[in-house]
């Protein structure tokens, strides 16, 4: 890979939700149990606003919010499937490690067995490519709707050569929104939302995370209210 073979993916293909085979004839069922993680250094104070915005969000559609806590990544798995490249948030132009989302899943998917709940979302400050397509380096999130689990990263959410705060107002609401986009896909599906402040709206840059909203639209509404039927509740 050319040295900055990685520069034309940077502000496209931030988030993305995974394609699957058959979408219809997957069935999910509601109000469900969401678990949340922790994957690296990330500050608990976001955790409140967070499932504020969630349970406003999708209204009933979580029993309960539940914080499993923070894990690190296992030193002997830390460099199991990473990718090296450079970021154009460092000036330096140093190379940084990408996890692949494949195996941060794996660390939800665990959990969720575990603490037996329905949904997983981890949020990370460490950068992450995609597993299923490796050309997509520096997402912001991405979510696996066959295991029903999410992961959104931090570390792309500042702005560019860090010139914010990582945890400023805009910073955290950037997260919330994205945290809302990809919980999103897991419940209404793949398709991504073409009114300009929709939540469910593709962001390919922070600029764009910045110019919508945390709310669904109503064709988003509607849609959240067709699986809240299909579900009895």
């Amino acid at each position: 890979m050319s040295k900055y073979q990685n520069d034309k993916y940077f502000f496209i293909n931030q988030e993305i939700p995974l394609p699957i085979s058959q979408h219809p004839s997957i069935r999910h069922f509601y109000p469900s149990y969401l678990g949340i993680v922790f994957i690296g250094k990330i500050s608990t104070p976001i955790l409140t606003k967070l499932e504020f915005y969630i349970n406003k969000i999708f209204n009933s559609f979580f029993y309960e919010i539940l914080f499993i806590g923070e894990l690190e990544i296992p030193s002997i798995e830390y460099k199991s499937g990473i990718r090296r490249e450079h970021d154009l948030l460092n000036q330096t132009f140093k190379k940084v490690i990408l996890q692949p989302t494949n195996k941060l899943y794996s660390f939800i998917k665990n959990l969720m067995k575990e603490h037996n709940f329905n949904v997983g979302f981890g949020l990370t400050d460490l950068p992450i490519y995609s597993s299923n397509d490796e050309s997509l380096l520096f997402l912001f999130g991405e979510s696996n709707i066959n295991h029903r689990c999410a992961i959104v990263s931090t570390h792309n959410l500042t702005s560019q050569f860090n010139k914010e705060s990582g945890h400023n107002f805009k910073v955290r609401n950037r997260i919330i929104k994205e945290a809302i986009h990809e919980i999103g896909h897991i419940i209404i599906g793949l398709e991504h939302c073409l009114t300009a402040d929709c939540v469910m709206r593709f962001s390919k840059n922070i600029e764009e995370i910045d110019n919508k909203s945390v709310n669904l639209c109503k064709k988003c509404q509607s849609r959240l209210n067709e699986v809240r039927l299909m579900n009895n509740f």
